[in-house]
């Protein structure tokens, strides 16, 4: 949202490693409320060359500091627990061999 925009109390509450990611859990917050804005969503075309050049591509989601904790339970709340992630796993009936076959194909 624009009128975070030139802001001093924002703080960084989500560093994402692309674009898309960043857009998504700005979306995320903005959709449950909370004011958000990608940092650094502005970038030319030679911006996909600042990791060969050993710098970071990441774009932080920037909330303002009042809605700091908000923002942290929310994402916190959308990650999946180690429980939920191992009985995905164990729900999954791909072998290791089918899964390594798969991605040899693509």
């Amino acid at each position: 949202m624009d009128n975070l925009t030139g802001r001093h109390d924002l703080v960084l509450i989500y560093d994402a490693p692309d674009q898309t990611t960043a857009e998504i859990v700005c979306a995320t917050l903005q959709a449950a409320g909370i004011e958000a804005v990608v940092q650094h969503q502005h970038r030319g075309p030679a911006s996909g060359m600042l990791p060969y050049l050993g710098l970071a591509d990441s774009r932080g989601v920037l909330v303002s500091e009042s809605d700091e904790g908000a923002a942290h339970a929310l994402l916190q709340a959308l990650e999946p627990t180690e429980e939920e992630l191992a009985a995905e796993a164990e729900d999954d009936e791909t072998t290791l061999e089918q899964a390594e076959a798969a991605a040899r194909l693509q």
